[in-house]
């Protein structure tokens, strides 16, 4: 697979600066892979890295990230902003309840914009995983938006480039609407399916660009 993780690196480095990147993928799919070499190309470029950590989907990844014989250790040292949940990975910075959905948005507010301050590295990446939980926490659409508004807030911060991994089948199966909106807020959607072959599935996942504010990436199939 050093094909693919050469590519899946070069559609890294396409990426603008500012951009909102929304992965997304169902629940068949192991999304580990491509958050682990992510995370390995922002290190090696010297990107400072913030981990949204919603309800212990950070120690998810790492549990899988290691049953595949990868390293794990990396995560120790990224930044970590935990939304409800008890499993600590990497270094935390604030811990927030995820229990009362306006009450956290303006706590996230300034807890985020607080710690990104003091960040003396003059480009970022900021991951968010298991928004699709907190996006279920949401008890009604006006709160589901209020979560949609705060992250178009932060789209186009030119040292901080979004990544949202985002489990559709959750979002489709519950709360539909959302699934759209938070594709017209990301710049740049890229889809994870299974391989399938006839009615088997395959022993590996493909990436493909459905939409890009670069468009020479669009419409670009990786297979990993």
């Amino acid at each position: 697979m050093e094909n693919g993780i050469e590519e899946l690196a070069k559609l890294w480095e396409s990426i603008v600066p500012g951009e909102s990147v929304l992965a997304e993928y169902d629940s068949l799919v192991l999304p580990y892979k491509g958050f682990h070499y992510l995370i390995s190309w922002a290190r090696e470029k010297g990107y400072h890295i913030v981990i949204i950590d919603v309800l212990d989907t950070l120690y998810l990844y790492k549990t899988q990230i290691q049953l595949a014989g990868l390293d794990a250790n990396l995560l120790d040292s990224v930044d970590v902003i935990k939304i409800g949940g008890r499993l600590n990975v990497g270094i935390s910075r604030a811990r927030l309840p995820a229990n009362d959905v306006p009450k956290l948005l303006k706590e996230f507010d300034l807890v985020y914009n607080s710690h990104l301050s003091e960040i003396e590295c003059e480009k970022s990446i900021v991951i968010v995983l298991g928004l699709s939980k907190l996006l279920l926490l949401a008890e009604s659409k006006f709160e589901g938006l209020m979560i949609i508004d705060l992250l178009i807030k932060y789209t186009g911060t030119q040292r901080r480039t979004a990544f949202y991994f985002v489990n559709v089948d959750v979002l489709e199966n519950s709360s539909h609407y959302l699934v759209p909106l938070l594709e017209e807020l990301a710049t740049t959607v890229i889809k994870v399916t299974r391989a399938r072959r006839g009615d088997d599935t395959e022993p590996y996942v493909y990436v493909k660009v459905v939409k890009a504010v670069n468009a020479e990436v669009e419409g670009i199939k990786i297979k990993l």
